[in-house]
C-alpha cells in the first residue's frame, strides 16, 4: 500500500487506529469492566507491526494514544483512592504496548529482509541453471566428437596401432565417455533445478519396460560375471510414467547395484505390490553396502561416501539425486536399506 509512504496517509492511518480504540474505549466506560480486555487493544499495534510500510513512529504515536484511551476509560468509569494508581497503570500498559509492538516490528522487518534474501538467491540460482545448462552443451559437442573419433581409431585403425597405441586410445575412449556422463548428469541437474523437467507421463505396461532394462544392463553386467534376476508374479501392470526418465532411474540404481557388486555374484529386480496396491521395484545386491554413519549422505548432489566401485568404475555423485527428483516428480517415493558389507536394497514405488 503505498499511500503509507506520504504523510497524509500516516495521519489517515492514525486517525483509523483512533477511532478504533476510542470505540473500544467507550465499551470500557459504559459497561464498566474490562470487556475489550488487552487484546483490543493491541489490535492497531498489531498491524501496523505486520505492514511493511509502516515505521516505529507510528508505532509509538499508536501505543500511546492505545494507553491514554485506557487511561481514560478506566479513572472516569472507576473510583481510585489515589490517582497514582491509574498513572501508573498507564504507564505500565504503555510500555507493554510498545515493547510489543517494537518487537513485532523487528521480527517482522527480519522475515522482510529474508523474503529478499530468497528472491536474490532464487535470481542467481536461477542464473546459475541457465549457465551451467549452456556451458554444459556446449562442452558436450567436442567431447562427444573425441568419443566418436576415438571409437572409429579402435573399430578401424586398431590393426594399424601397437599396443601403446591402442591402450592410449582405450583411455580417450573412456575418459570421453565418463565426460559425456558426467554432462549429462549436470544438464539434468539443471534441468530439475530449473524447473524445467519436462515429464511426458502416460499410462503404459511397467513389466515389458522393466525387463528391457534388465536386459540391456545385463550385457554392463557380464564384464563382472554378474547375475541380474528379475522376480515378479506380475505378468502385466499399467501404470503412468515417462519412460525416458524413468529408463534414467533405473540405469542410475542398475548401474550403482554392478558398480558396488564384487564379481561372480548376483543381483535381484523385484517387482511387487506394496500393502496399498502400489508399484514397488527393488533392486538388491550382496555388494560392499554403505556405512550407517553416511546414509545420510545419499540423494544429495555430489555425495559420496567412502564405500568404492569393487572394478575401480567411475561414479559422479550425481546419479542418486536425480533419480530422487524424477521420482517426486512422478509423485513416487525412494528410499533404500544398506548394511555394511552385507549388499544393499535400492527401492522406489509409484502410486497407482
Amino acid at each position: 500500500m503505498k499511500l503509507l509512504n506520504n504523510n497524509f496517509s500516516k495521519i489517515t492511518i492514525l486517525a483509523i487506529s483512533f477511532l478504533f480504540l476510542a470505540t473500544v474505549g467507550l465499551i470500557d466506560y459504559f459497561t464498566g469492566s474490562e470487556i475489550s480486555l488487552l487484546f483490543f487493544y493491541l489490535i492497531p499495534v498489531f498491524f501496523l507491526s505486520l505492514h511493511r510500510n509502516s515505521n516505529k513512529t507510528l508505532i509509538v504515536i499508536n501505543t500511546i494514544i492505545a494507553a491514554i484511551v485506557w487511561f481514560v476509560s478506566e479513572y472516569f468509569s472507576r473510583e481510585y483512592t489515589n490517582d497514582v494508581i491509574p498513572v501508573w497503570n498507564a504507564l505500565v500498559r504503555f510500555f507493554i504496548f510498545l515493547s510489543f509492538g517494537v518487537l513485532l516490528r523487528l521480527l517482522n522487518e527480519r522475515l522482510f529482509k529474508l523474503e529478499e534474501l530468497n528472491k536474490q538467491l532464487n535470481r542467481l540460482n536461477e542464473e546459475k541453471n541457465r549457465f551451467i545448462g549452456i556451458a554444459s552443451h556446449d562442452i558436450k559437442n567436442p567431447i562427444g566428437t573425441i568419443s566418436s573419433f576415438s571409437d572409429l581409431l579402435i573399430s578401424d585403425f586398431s590393426n594399424n596401432m601397437d599396443d601403446e597405441a591402442k591402450e592410449i586410445v582405450g583411455y580417450i575412449k573412456e575418459l570421453s565417455t565418463n565426460s559425456l556422463h558426467i554432462l549429462k548428469n549436470v544438464l539434468d541437474v539443471s534441468k530439475i533445478e530449473s524447473g524445467t523437467i519436462d515429464l511426458k507421463i502416460h499410462k503404459q505396461d511397467y513389466i515389458p519396460f522393466i525387463k528391457r532394462q534388465v536386459f540391456y544392463h545385463q550385457i554392463i553386467a557380464k564384464k563382472k560375471n554378474i547375475q541380474l534376476n528379475l522376480e515378479t508374479n506380475l505378468e502385466e501392470f499399467f501404470i503412468d510414467f515417462d519412460e525416458n526418465y524413468m529408463t534414467e532411474v533405473t540405469s542410475n540404481l542398475l548401474s550403482n547395484a554392478i558398480k558396488f557388486s564384487n564379481k561372480n555374484s548376483e543381483i535381484a529386480i523385484k517387482v511387487s505390490l506394496d500393502e496399498n496396491e502400489n508399484l514397488k521395484t527393488e533392486i538388491i545386491d550382496s555388494g560392499k553396502g554403505i556405512p550407517k554413519e553416511e546414509h545420510h549422505k545419499l540423494f544429495n548432489y555430489f555425495q559420496r561416501t567412502t564405500t568404492q566401485p569393487t572394478a575401480g568404475e567411475h561414479s559422479t555423485g550425481l546419479g542418486l539425486a536425480i533419480s530422487k527428483k524424477i521420482i517426486n516428480e512422478h509423485n513416487g517415493t525412494i528410499d533404500f536399506i544398506s548394511e555394511l558389507n552385507k549388499g544393499s536394497n535400492f527401492y522406489f514405488v509409484l502410486k497407482k
